[in-house]
This record gives structure tokens, sequence and C-alpha cells, in this order.
């Protein structure tokens, strides 16, 4: 694992920091970086406060934004998106990709508990999402029937039917999303200086974790 690609959505603010900071800490050549958008448009420069951030730093930048394509997919091992809506939207769009999509705060966790809440997290999501989609097939030919009729007492009560069947997930869902700590990095556009310091300052924080454990898989002690 050598080559990242970090996701944000416009790649002016927080994806093009991570490049630049990762690009500046990388421990050898191997390691690169770019980044992308999910909503890019080409050519756009970096914002203003994320150039003085990094300036701050050391680092002159003359970034242009770009907009994610199957390319810069196949050049990057891993995807690290800023915040959770990112990694949905490229998983979205590319949804052969979802095994190398993190959010960069969710790829760099260490703490054991957090961990574990992600995981069972990850398996109520996925066992509620095969619970609709099994109950949707089964009930197909009643549900096109009560759309044509628009029989709006009998879709409530299939609607009652799969909620209750998915309830001790969404459930589960609930607890588990308002334990965990947030996975996003905080978008700084349109805020002052401090604003865009305590997103490089996250990001920087982020990315050495990044490094650190790319240095271990490198290693083969991960």
């Amino acid at each position: 694992m050598e080559r990242v690609l970090f996701v944000c959505t416009g790649n002016t603010c927080r994806s093009p920091m991570a490049e630049a900071i990762f690009n500046k800490k990388r421990t050898n050549e191997r390691m690169s970086a770019k980044s992308a958008g999910v909503h890019a448009i080409d050519g756009i420069p970096m914002s203003e406060g994320s150039k003085q951030a990094v300036a701050r730093h050391g680092m002159m930048e003359s970034h242009q934004s770009r907009m994610l394509t199957e390319d810069l997919l196949n050049w990057a091992d891993i995807i690290l998106t800023l915040t959770t809506a990112h990694k949905q939207a490229v998983v979205s769009q590319f949804p052969d990709r979802a095994a190398q999509v993190h959010t960069l705060k969710e790829y760099v966790l260490d703490d054991a508990v957090t961990l574990d809440k992600i995981e069972e997290l990850k398996h109520h999501l996925a066992q509620l999402e095969l619970k609709r989609a099994s109950f949707v097939a089964e009930h197909q030919q009643q549900i096109d029937k009560y759309n044509e009729e628009q029989s709006i007492n009998n879709q409530k009560q299939l609607e009652e039917e799969l909620l209750k069947q998915i309830e001790p997930h969404q459930r589960a869902i609930d607890r588990l999303e308002w334990d965990l700590p947030s996975l996003d990095i905080r978008d700084p556009f349109g805020g002052d200086d401090s604003i865009y310091e305590a997103a490089y300052q996250e990001i920087e924080e982020a990315v050495e974790k990044l490094i650190a454990k790319m240095e271990r898989y490198q290693k083969g002690t991960n």
C-alpha cells in the first residue's frame, strides 16, 4: 500500500490539504498522494484559506482541482474521504470500489472499543439493508398492486410490517451512531484563519497516523 487518494467535495479545501501534508511528511519516495472531489470542477485553484494554512506550515501549493475519475481510482491503493458523506458518494458512484474506500479518520482509528463499535454498526447496517431488500422482493406483487390501486391503508400496513422487522437493527444503529465519535473532518470553507488552521491540525494528526500505519504495512508489521 503506497498510493493514497484523498477525496472531498470540490477538491479545493480539505483533500488538497491532506495531499500536501501527506506528500510533505511521507517517509519514503514510494509513498504518494493525490486528491480529487466528488463534485469538483477541473482547474479551480485551492481555496485561499487552505493555501494560507499550508503556507503557514512551510508548503507552497499551486494545486488545481480535479473531478474523481476511474483513472484516479485505478491509480490508488486506497481511497480516503474526508467525511462519511463523501465515502457514501464514492461508493454509490463506484460500488465496485467499496472495499477500498474509508474515511480518513476511520482508517487511522486505533482504539479497540471504537473499532468494535464500528464493526457492530456495519453489521446492523448490512442486516437492515438485507432485510429491507428481502421484504421488498417477497412482497413486490402486493407493493405493485397497492401502488396501482393507490391503496394507502394497505401500503401503510406493509410499511409498518417492514419497520417492525428492521426495528431492532435501527435501534442498534441509532445507539451506535450516538456513541461513536465523528469520523468527519469539518469543512472550513468560508471560515476565518482559525477555522482553516483547526482543519489543518485535524487533517495533519490523521495523516501522521496514516503514514505510520503505511510504514508498518510496508514492513509487514501491520
